[in-house]
């Protein structure tokens, strides 16, 4: 698919998203409602992920690219920011060590499932194996 209707189909979808989320009584970011539409297209396989992986690689390798409006903002406040850096630090350090407590405690809770649904499966099947077969109960 030539790169430019990628581009297009990608934007395409963007808009839509963001016409969703001002038709909706409720606020909700357009960029999460586009993410969902495209999400729906490549699970019902109306788009391939084929289709748009140039343009998501490139996407992906030119990241950074699309913070540089963000972060110029950022240091545009320069001088507010570093009266309050001590605070912004402890703000991230902290941020970090919960996200990872709480990513760390939810893959060992799935893990934790995952186990005890396969040790389920496996004495079921021990059971089903050890019944004496002319059983009729």
């Amino acid at each position: 698919m030539n790169v430019l209707i990628q581009l297009a189909l990608i934007f395409g979808i963007c808009l839509a998203g963001e016409a969703i989320s001002a038709v909706l009584p409720i606020v909700f970011p357009g960029s999460i409602c586009a993410m969902l539409i495209l999400l729906v297209l490549l699970c019902t396989k109306v788009i391939k992920t084929e289709q748009l992986a140039p343009t998501g690689t490139w996407f992906q390798r030119n990241m950074a690219f699309f913070f540089l409006p963000a972060n110029i903002s950022i240091m545009e406040e320069f001088g507010l920011i570093s009266k309050l850096w001590l605070q912004l630090l402890f703000i991230g350090v902290a941020s970090a060590v919960v996200t990872f407590a709480a990513a760390a405690g939810a893959a060992t809770l799935a893990i934790e499932i995952q186990n005890a649904l396969r040790r389920r499966k496996t004495t079921a099947a021990i059971e089903e194996q050890s019944a004496p077969e002319g059983d009729d109960q």
